[in-house]
């Protein structure tokens, strides 16, 4: 197959067209490998190999009971440091209006008690959102659109800050990475077309050449190009032509 698109790319050379071999191998356009940020125990997973994901979608969380007993209470405090706040302000507003002729530490006093029940208020509000910060790092999202791939965690295993992947993810789109004659480096752009066949398949695909990588790899002396394309596994492989503008 590889005499086929030399040859193809030889001929297209003569009647003006520059087509430049390449072989690639496919690869999932975005891969991620997910670790919690916090430690603890795997108290649900909710995915499974070869399962599809939506961004934003929970693969797995850790024991938070503890979490959401102090969110319930700050959130309690919230609401109590909103009411002493508002009792706070009104009688504040009865001193404003009779400051001429009641004494200065009264309303001192009000105004005192009003700024000490709105810093409260913050305070309790500060509080929910660190909870709830907590409570973020104790489960793993998806990021992007995926594919599970590899799951390294069950229910009931402990499981570190440091630990180097839960799972790990594909995107459910796949990318071409093509490897190149370095002789060619000055010829292939964005936007060229690359013809190509899978290994083993008989019928051509095409896809826009969306990057370009500014080095040669100095073990091999090529250098490499990526095409985004949909319906590809990764891991396939094959070889095929960009046509040069």
């Amino acid at each position: 197959m590889r005499k086929i698109f030399m040859l193809l790319a030889s001929l297209c050379f003569c009647f003006g067209e520059e087509k430049i071999y390449a072989t690639f191998e496919v690869l999932a356009k975005n891969s991620s490998k997910l670790a919690f940020e916090s430690s603890g125990i795997v108290s649900s997973v909710n995915v499974d190999v070869s399962d599809t994901l939506k961004k934003g979608d929970v693969l797995a969380r850790l024991e938070n009971s503890s979490e959401l007993i102090a969110l319930q209470k700050a959130k309690n405090d919230l609401a109590l440091a909103v009411t002493a706040k508002n009792f706070a302000l009104n009688t504040l507003k009865k001193f404003e209006k009779v400051k001429d002729v009641t004494s200065k530490q009264n309303f001192d006093e009000a105004k005192f008690s009003y700024d000490k029940a709105a810093l409260d208020e913050q305070s309790a509000k500060i509080a929910i959102k660190n909870i709830e910060n907590i409570l973020d790092k104790k489960q793993l999202k998806a990021p992007f659109d995926a594919v599970v791939v590899q799951k390294n965690v069950e229910v009931g295993e402990g499981v570190g800050a440091v630990m180097q992947s839960a799972f790990i993810i594909n995107s459910s789109d796949s990318k071409l990475l093509i490897a190149i004659d370095e002789k060619f480096a000055n010829a292939v752009k964005v936007g060229d077309k690359f013809i190509f066949k899978l290994d083993g398949e008989a019928n051509e695909q095409s896809a826009e050449i969306s990057l370009v990588y500014p080095i040669i790899e100095p073990k091999n002396r090529k250098f490499y190009a990526e095409a985004y394309i949909k319906g590809i596994k990764p891991g396939l492989f094959g070889e095929g032509y960009v046509v040069a503008k």
